[in-house]
């Protein structure tokens, strides 16, 4: 009696596999070329060990957040201050029916619309932290102009102010927390700023019912309390380093390893001059795709330049 044959399978023979390396345990003797460098070793660490092994840097991204505080506060209360009885009676007008009123441009915040003009010609010339500085200043002179002001003329230079300071954090906060922050949790903390901004937004809303219900006459209460965000912000700030890819690309490298190790210096098994090897890689790769003249048609082409 003949055997029947199995039919032979075009799936590939099985392989055996003795044990799975752990992606906790990062090798610090492991090897690599510098000119190979493009992905760095712990992008394979999953998320929450990602979280554990970067914690300097997070807590470092969360303290740049801080300035969202701000943020929502001050765009929250540009909003509603000008429903509190007092306000309207200190800024508006009487119109045709003799009730005072406000215009509908006192909602309008072209300070953020005039930031972007400079911030980044700004950014790439003095660095990130100095942004963060020249936000803190535009915010401070800012509330200090609301503080005071008793004309519409006088707080409308007040808004100006901060919406300049509100500009700049919404443009810089973001990169630096993309530049400092490992591929693994980089995109869950760029969105982690809408937290901070939240908090900003819920603390004005809360503020401005109770004072609404209370003190409806003194629209000055909440403006004293943005002095506090603003505060924090440049507590928070003093001990941000600066970012290594600032540096890298003005070809500082001494000032570049030296914000790593206050950023990653508590990382077991980094290496730095690995590490800043593939800033470097990364930065000249970008050179070579700006070299190669990109234009405007290219917004609206596939990855491979076909449409």
């Amino acid at each position: 009696m003949a055997h029947s044959q199995k039919p032979q399978s075009d799936r590939p023979d099985l392989a055996h596999v003795e044990s799975i390396l752990d992606d906790n345990k990062i090798s610090p003797n492991a090897e690599y070329h510098p000119d190979e460098l493009v992905k760095s070793k712990f992008d394979g660490l999953s998320i929450p060990r990602t979280v554990w092994v970067f914690r300097r840097v997070a807590l470092v991204a969360l303290a740049v957040y801080t300035g969202y505080v701000c943020e929502g506060f001050e765009l929250k209360i540009g909003n509603n201050i000008i429903a509190n009885a007092g306000f309207i009676k200190q800024f508006g007008r009487k119109g045709g029916s003799g009730v005072q009123a406000l215009d509908p441009t006192w909602d309008q915040n072209v300070g953020q619309i005039v930031t972007f003009l400079y911030i980044h010609w700004f950014s790439d010339r003095f660095g990130r932290k100095a942004c963060l500085y020249l936000a803190w200043l535009w915010l401070a002179v800012g509330c200090t102009v609301l503080n005071v002001a008793k004309t519409p003329s006088v707080w409308a230079i007040g808004k100006l102010c901060n919406g300049a300071g509100v500009g700049i954090l919404q443009v810089t906060c973001q990169v630096y927390v993309m530049e400092i922050c490992p591929n693994n949790i980089r995109g869950g903390m760029l969105t982690f700023q809408a937290v901070w901004s939240n908090i900003g937004n819920i603390a004005c809303n809360v503020m401005m019912q109770r004072l609404n219900k209370n003190h409806p006459d003194d629209y000055t209460l909440p403006l004293r309390i943005l002095i506090a965000p603003v505060v924090m912000m440049l507590l928070f700030w003093a001990f941000v380093p600066e970012s290594p890819w600032y540096y890298a690309r003005h070809g500082q490298k001494e000032k570049a390893m030296k914000s790593l190790k206050l950023l990653y210096g508590n990382v077991e098994g980094y290496d730095f001059e690995q590490e800043y090897s593939i800033i470097e890689k990364t930065i000249s790769h970008e050179r070579e795709l700006l070299d190669e003249a990109p234009k405007l048609t290219h917004v609206f082409k596939g990855l491979n330049l076909v449409w």
